[in-house]
């Protein structure tokens, strides 16, 4: 009976071990799971750090340089696009002034006829009626350059004395010149040059003034030789007081192209 005791005490004792030996080993599987899981997930960090750094070296080295260099090649494609774009208008443009000049050239009698005296008119080509600035300018467009002076001064004091001051209805002079002063020229474009006038024009009335205006933006001389084209660039007159005598100051710009 005691011994039966004994080995039930004994056989508790072996249970409680066993299962004080079997907690502790669960409660040291789960220390090792919780420092496996711990040291992964510093791997993992550590892979992803990795991973940024070289995702940051790639894109430094390679993608950046890559759009530097794509957006390079756009931005002159787009360059290249716009030069040829405006290389083909020139080309037309240029074109068709060439055609407009020829025919300017072969109507220029009856395009000066058509601004001075309104005859001839009918027979001047369809293209010129819609060009009639460019063809009135470019056969009043002149070579002014001098050897012995940086523009032709006689040339201009000509056209303003029998040209400008001219009404050519009435064939009288439409105004006195008072002052007249000739300024340096200024390079306007490639070989196209503007001289700077500066004039002071007495005239009896607002119809003196109306055709040295005229003059200046719509006839055109007879002699080739003293042709100018002029701009009015300024001009003081008091329209209040048009019926009676003014001195007037007049700054005009006399175009002209060199050799």
């Amino acid at each position: 009976m005691m011994e039966e005791q004994n080995n039930k005490i004994i056989d508790r004792i072996l249970d409680e071990q066993n299962q004080d030996n079997w907690e502790k080993l669960l409660a040291d599987n789960d220390q090792i799971l919780i420092t496996s899981a711990r040291v992964a997930s510093i791997r993992y960090r550590v892979y992803v750090i990795i991973l940024l750094i070289a995702i940051v070296i790639f894109a430094n080295n390679f993608l950046f340089k890559m759009w530097d260099r794509y957006q390079n090649v756009k931005s002159d494609l787009w360059n290249t696009n716009l030069q040829v774009a405006d290389f083909t208008n020139k080309k037309m443009q240029f074109d068709a002034n060439k055609e407009l000049i020829k025919k300017i050239d072969n109507q220029e009698n009856a395009i000066i006829s058509c601004l001075n005296s309104k005859l001839w008119c009918q027979s001047i080509d369809e293209a010129i009626k819609n060009n009639f600035s460019f063809a009135r300018s470019y056969i009043l467009l002149n070579n002014l350059t001098d050897a012995k002076m940086s523009v032709n001064e006689k040339i201009l004091l000509a056209n303003i004395n029998w040209y400008l001051l001219k009404n050519f209805d009435t064939k009288a002079r439409n105004g006195i010149i008072n002052k007249i002063s000739i300024w340096d020229p200024i390079k306007f474009v490639d070989n196209l040059y503007y001289a700077p006038i500066k004039l002071n024009i007495t005239f009896d009335n607002k119809d003196w003034l109306f055709s040295f205006i005229e003059n200046v933006e719509r006839k055109i001389l007879d002699n080739s030789q003293y042709r100018v084209l002029y701009k009015i660039d300024k001009i003081s007159y008091d329209i209040a007081n048009y019926n009676t005598i003014q001195n007037v100051d007049v700054d005009l710009l006399a175009y002209y192209y060199t050799n």
